[in-house]
């Protein structure tokens, strides 16, 4: 069978798509005498932030220039279509991001970055001695997850108070969050407020599988799918019986109305939404303005004793091949992703030994009147946290993962059993697998 990679893809874009490019100009490699570190981003809401942190580290290096470079207005598959064909290209940049392990490990694997390993070694440390979560592909360090990522519940705060349900404790179960969803679940129609709400990413349907099992969510320890096993299956399961009982908001609404989650959670929709810390500077941005205090849960168990995993991803940030400054770009990568975290303030810091709570309460700095800093300092805390973040991620999971969110999709609709879906969803996973491999 055909086997397929990255590199090849991106390959064909550059042959068919070469003007996607053209647009973003190349950069002098030097100015004024100046090492110029060309930072390629699609955040252009953190514009500011990002040059705070360019001015201190350049305060400390006056012989560097960071410049950044925005493409894709923060749309993360725009940017990363687009810097792909510029890498392909051979366009001179210096730092580039992507928005998530499994995007990150693609591009990795195709050999569009330069693994970090040799520069870690002349500065006399290690990736695994310098940061919490270090995530490596093919035994390679080629980015950094420099601003952290962990999945918890967020909750309208006003509609738990007036259900009379306290803030969940770090051992509630599933069980405790159908009967909170059934509670806060009020109103008909239009203007129903719904308990839960479950996004259509295909992670979404791994949530169960989080509190069973550490490291990667989409196989097991032998590499072969996840989808075989009960947890996978059980959660859902009671899903779909959330949206058929009406107290969570059924993906048939959430597809034909193309509905944001963060619209949703922060127009007061929904009451509770699993998603991300990513989303707790978003409390504070006039652009949603909240009416409500938002308190927090960890991710739901199945049992009350079971171990407290907390998925763990985060932006990365690598050098291309196509760096003329690998060193200079390096040393502002290892600034931008210890120091560079504190000074920005919008994220959680992956570096060894710092504390979660510190990032958090830099965050929410401008606006803590408007979170229940009591909850998030109990989850970031908590005594018993596991850090998991994946082990291992293939070139291909981002193929599983469409397909997963496709199956489960149909499932949810009522348009195929959960036996069939588990089965086709094995059947797929391991055609694209050979695909691979044979």
């Amino acid at each position: 069978m055909r086997k397929r990679t990255f590199i090849v893809l991106l390959a064909l874009c550059v042959l068919l798509m070469p003007a996607m490019a053209g647009g973003s100009g190349e950069k002098a490699s030097t100015d004024g005498g100046k090492t110029v570190i060309r930072f390629v981003s699609w955040q252009t809401n953190h514009a500011a932030a990002n040059e705070k942190v360019a001015e201190a580290y350049e305060a400390l290096h006056p012989d560097v220039d960071v410049q950044f470079e925005y493409i894709g207005d923060m749309n993360s598959n725009d940017y990363m279509t687009t810097v792909d064909i510029m890498i392909m290209g051979g366009e001179p940049m210096d730092i580039v991001m992507t928005s998530g392990f499994p995007q990150h490990a693609q591009r990795a694997d195709s050999g569009a970055y330069l693994d970090l390993d040799p520069y870690f070694e002349a500065e006399g440390t290690t990736f695994e001695d310098s940061y919490n979560s270090t995530f490596r592909v093919n035994g390679g360090v080629y980015g950094i997850a420099g601003e952290m990522k962990y999945n918890l519940v967020l909750i309208n705060k006003d509609l738990l108070d007036k259900a009379g349900l306290p803030v969940p404790s770090l051992e509630w179960t599933w069980d405790d969050y159908k009967a909170y969803a059934e509670a806060m679940t009020e109103g008909e129609g239009a203007s129903k407020v719904y308990g839960s709400f479950f996004y259509t990413w295909g992670n979404q349907s791994l949530l169960g599988v989080s509190g069973v099992k550490k490291g990667t969510l989409y196989f097991k320890d032998d590499h072969t799918p996840i989808f075989d096993l009960p947890a996978f299956s059980d959660f859902l399961q009671y899903r779909k019986a959330l949206e058929d009982e009406g107290v969570s908001t059924p993906i048939a609404d959430i597809k034909a109305l193309n509905m944001n989650y963060r619209d949703q959670f922060f127009r007061g929709q929904i009451a509770m939404l699993p998603m991300g810390t990513f989303m707790l500077s978003d409390i504070g941005n006039e652009k949603y303005s909240p009416e409500f205090v938002t308190t927090f849960a960890r991710i739901p168990m199945w049992n009350s004793d079971d171990p407290h995993y907390n998925v763990a991803d985060g932006t990365f940030f690598s050098i291309p091949r196509t760096s003329e400054h690998p060193e200079a770009a390096f040393d502002f990568l290892r600034f931008w992703t210890t120091e560079g975290v504190a000074i920005k303030g919008m994220f959680i810091s992956n570096e060894k030994g710092a504390d979660r709570m510190e990032s958090v309460n830099a965050i929410v700095s401008d606006f803590t009147d408007k979170i229940d800093l009591d909850a998030l300092s109990a989850i970031m805390g908590d005594p018993e946290w596991v850090e998991s973040y994946p082990d291992y991620c293939p070139a291909f999971q981002m193929e599983i993962d469409t397909a997963l969110a496709e199956e489960v999709e149909l499932y949810l609709l009522g348009s195929q059993s959960l036996d069939d879906t588990v089965a086709k969803l094995i059947n797929r996973s391991n055609a694209i697998i050979a695909e691979y491999t044979e």
